[in-house]
């Protein structure tokens, strides 16, 4: 993906790549791109079809759409997506991609919610959804019963365990 902080998370005809928000157009392949941080690369799209919901990624219920707008728009997203590969981004490519992709792997590729998270969190980064407000919301609107306890993801502990210390600084 020409320089980018990006990750394939399906692959075949309509593979998805999840990442950053990109400097310019030129690094993005896709031909079908979601912007969910309203931020837009310099130049010109040229052949990409872009779709854009502009999120906030704050720790409050408020900066999460309603769910009805949130479906209309993967919906339109799918519509132009199916047998087409696309990028989905924010800033990082954490929260915001991490919220609107995990709907979508649940409602049009199949997955229960626990396992998109989780194929999101082992294909991007273990910090993907580290806002629990958004996982709560996806594991609300879409859990089962046994999914809606989580964990939620703690930057410090992430933190040690990379840098590989167990224990407190």
């Amino acid at each position: 993906m020409n320089g980018l902080d990006a990750d394939l998370i399906l692959s075949g005809d309509s593979a998805i790549w999840m990442g950053e928000i990109p400097s310019t157009w030129e690094q993005v392949d896709p031909e079908v791109v979601v912007n969910l941080c309203g931020v837009t690369p310099r130049g010109d799209p040229a052949r990409r079809r872009v779709f854009m919901l502009s999120l906030l990624d704050l720790l409050d219920e408020a900066a999460v759409p309603s769910r009805a707008s949130f479906e209309a728009f993967l919906d339109e997203v799918h519509a132009a997506a199916d047998g087409r590969a696309s990028y989905w981004h924010c800033h990082a490519g954490l929260n915001r991609s991490g919220l609107a992709l995990g709907a979508y792997l649940h409602r049009h590729k199949g997955y229960a919610i626990g396992d998109a998270i989780t194929t999101l969190r082992m294909k991007r980064s273990p910090m993907v959804l580290c806002n629990p407000v958004f996982e709560k919301a996806l594991r609300t609107w879409y859990g089962r019963d046994d999914e809606q306890d989580f964990e939620p993801v703690r930057l410090d502990v992430w933190l040690r365990e990379r840098n590989g210390r167990s224990k407190g600084p």
